[in-house]
């Protein structure tokens, strides 16, 4: 075997080094890289963005996450109720809003939770809408709550109780009827299929008539159709209703 001649220079197979840096000097075809360069500045059709950004806007303005009918076109009694709404709070509910798209129903109802909540009855107010605050915070609708705290504000004239009172009705102080009225409120939207006769005793011994005990269940179980529609269809309240009568 010949020598190898000790100036002759030895090539070594390509390092690996080297074919990563051919790998990484190969440049696509031109074609390739105008396609990846469209890919990149593909841009959303402006009137598809433009429709996005309306029915955002819309849905935020109506607070309903179903069509709301023109109020032009509601009947008298609901534009009433509207007007009324406007004159007092500065705005519609947006429960009312999102139910007027079935009027006939939004009547009935309004109709039904008007006599609840300040027809004739053993009741106060104020013990109304401490079930109405309760029966929302026990279904966790923050929107029923901060509409009811803002009533029962209006109606004892205490900024405090009503927020103190959502938060955690255990650590508020409560008269002994008071406070049975809201633990059969609670039971009634929580463990209605634990309830028995027994859970009307305590009603009866701070001196509820069995009509205002019915009232305080019809109260809550009211809610709890109300809170439910207001959570299925994003009828909610914003932070306006949270300021009123502080």
């Amino acid at each position: 075997m010949s020598k190898k001649n000790k100036n002759s220079k030895i090539l070594d197979k390509p390092t690996k080094a080297a074919i990563k840096k051919e790998k990484v000097a190969v440049v696509d075809s031109p074609t390739q890289a105008a396609t990846k360069q469209e890919k990149v500045t593909v841009v959303d059709n402006p009137t598809q963005a433009t429709t996005e950004q309306e029915k955002t806007k819309e849905t935020a303005k109506t607070a309903s996450w179903l069509k709301v009918p023109d109020e032009s076109t509601l009947p008298p009694e609901v534009q009433a109720i509207f007007k009324q709404q406007q004159d007092s709070i500065g705005f519609v509910h947006p429960f009312f809003q999102g139910y007027a798209l079935n009027p006939n129903h939004l009547l009935l109802w309004n109709n039904y939770y008007q006599t609840l909540m300040y027809g004739e009855g053993e009741l106060s107010l104020k013990e109304r809408e401490i079930i109405a605050i309760v029966s929302s915070a026990a279904n966790h609708c923050e929107s029923c709550v901060t509409t009811h705290k803002a009533h029962l504000r209006e109606a004892i004239k205490d900024p405090i109780f009503p927020d103190r009172l959502a938060l955690n009705p255990d650590h508020v102080e409560l008269t002994q009827r008071e406070r049975s009225l809201v633990d059969f409120a609670i039971k009634i939207n929580q463990n209605t299929s634990d309830l028995s006769a027994q859970d009307l005793e305590p009603l009866r011994q701070v001196g509820l008539s069995d009509e205002a005990i019915l009232l305080a269940g019809e109260i809550a179980a009211q809610f709890s159709l109300s809170n439910k529609l207001t959570k299925a269809f994003g009828w909610k309240v914003g932070s306006e209703y949270d300021r009123l009568y502080r």
